[in-house]
């Protein structure tokens, strides 16, 4: 990597450390641990104060293997995107200005550059951390940089964006999309641009090539879209026309991430170019655990997202319940009412927590647990699709036309101990840390001494940042 010290774009808080955290995995996950709630007794703020404290479960950040994978490639695409794009260099300075003579123009006048940016694409479905993830590791980065006037690069002035985020529009039309991102840069930006570019009377085409001069511009170094579904990215009437328009931003060096339902890039997948190209950043299929047993769901999601407390006590041993005979612990018990997603987990920590601080109950038991979860609004209308993600029921879920049916069947009938995934119950931590082989493409789950020093990382930085909060708290006493 060049010295950043050379490169304007590269020189703010956050994009700085890009650099580091990419060289260091143990600086990457220092920075992307998020822990707002403490261990059981160790909340100073006053009882009657701590329910207020209870959506923060929703902002715990826990580093599990694509939690930490996916950080890592968006930041340093971001920062190749910079590096690539140094204002300093003449044939930058250049392409900058040479992108004016198209102002006006339609998209299809414009020829197709030899720059090449690369395409990322994270697909999961609803409740699988997607954007919780794409969200952390932005972040760590400033959104908007200012340059004041630099003689040696030739501009007078540039408000630098470092990111850009947006929704696919819900009327499914690409100058949906292109109002979307113009109305976005006036935001963070403090421009008029949409007020200036959007009337009537605007061609699609003439608009696209508008939004892609400010991108440039602007410096952006990364577009993201958020919430591909299938209506939109994946309809026949659409898809090609938005794929292109993203080829085209692709095509004058602006990274693009599409965050979505695996149900929207299914035309995507039927053009092996397309895939080449945005996959070429990372193809990342987000898919639930296999089970409860998984070392993911028993080491990471339960200790990160439902042992932190705003009780006093430590929750109760499990103990078993009529409703669920078979059930002789907490992960399984959990796993069955949330059916895997860290989301749900989360949702129902929260709640319980709630409860818990308003009917002043001092300890959680796993008859408190399915009481809550019984009664809770934020489950009602959840529970059978819950119950069929934990039970691998495909039946129950057919009737949910925004999951991905075929893909959750095929992940889950590779569910064999002789091909695809090691049981991890009764075995010894080795044996349990065996390399999955996963079908799916972008999908890739560490070998056993990648997982096995992660695990001790992360225990040493959990270690490190519990002695941090408790220091602090200390001081906040005094």
């Amino acid at each position: 990597m060049s010295d950043v010290s050379l490169n304007p774009l590269l020189q703010a808080p956050g994009l700085c450390s890009i650099a580091n955290w990419l060289s260091d995995s143990r600086e990457l996950i220092k920075v992307l641990i998020h822990s707002p709630i403490p261990q059981a007794g160790k909340c100073s703020v006053a009882r009657e104060n701590r329910r207020r404290l209870a959506d923060q479960y929703l902002k715990i950040y826990v580093p599990t293997h694509q939690a930490i994978q996916i950080p890592d490639r968006i930041l340093g695409i971001i920062y190749s995107s910079l590096e690539r794009r140094n204002p300093i260099w003449p044939e930058v300075q250049r392409w900058i200005n040479s992108t004016q003579q198209w102002h006006g123009r339609s998209v299809d006048e414009i020829p197709w550059n030899p720059i090449q940016a690369k395409g990322m694409i994270i697909e999961g479905i609803t409740g699988i951390g997607k954007s919780h993830i794409v969200d952390r590791a932005l972040n760590l980065l400033p959104q908007v940089v200012d340059h004041e006037p630099k003689g040696d690069w030739g501009m007078l002035k540039l408000r630098q964006l470092v990111y850009l985020k947006v929704h696919m529009p819900a009327d499914h039309s690409r100058k949906g999309l292109l109002v979307s991102i113009l109305v976005a840069m006036d935001t963070v930006l403090e421009t008029n641009y949409s007020r200036a570019l959007v009337k009537t009377s605007s061609r699609v085409e003439t608009l696209i090539v508008n939004v892609m001069q400010l991108l440039v511009q602007h410096r952006c170094g990364m577009l993201i879209i958020e919430e591909a579904q299938e209506d939109n990215l994946g309809s026949k009437v659409f898809s090609r026309d938005f794929l292109n328009f993203f080829l085209r931003i692709l095509n004058w060096g602006i990274p693009i991430l599409i965050v979505g339902n695996p149900l929207s890039f299914r035309e995507l997948r039927m053009h092996a170019q397309d895939v080449d190209r945005f996959s070429e950043g990372g193809w990342f299929t987000m898919l639930p655990e296999m089970g409860p047993d998984s070392d993911t769901w028993r080491k990471s999601w339960m200790p990160g997202l439902w042992t932190p407390s705003l009780l006093d006590e430590t929750d109760a041993p499990f103990s078993p319940l009529a409703t669920y005979p078979d059930i002789t612990d907490w992960p399984t018990f959990l796993w069955q009412l949330t059916g895997g997603m860290p989301r749900h987990l989360g949702r129902l920590r929260s709640e319980v927590m709630e409860w818990a601080l308003v009917n002043n109950v001092s300890q959680v038991t796993s008859e408190l647990v399915l009481k809550v979860f019984n009664h809770s609004p934020k489950f009602s209308v959840v529970k059978e699709r819950n119950k069929a993600l934990a039970n691998k029921d495909i039946k129950t879920l057919m009737a949910y036309q925004d999951l991905p049916i075929e893909q959750l069947r095929n992940y889950w009938l590779a569910d064999k101990p002789t091909t695809f995934q090691t049981k991890t119950s009764h075995r010894s931590s080795v044996e349990a840390k065996a390399v999955q082989e996963v079908f799916e493409m972008g999908v890739k789950v560490e070998s056993t001494t990648e997982q096995k020093k992660l695990i001790s990382d992360l225990k040493a930085l959990t270690h490190e940042t519990s002695i941090n909060r408790q220091s602090k708290q200390t001081r906040s006493k005094k």
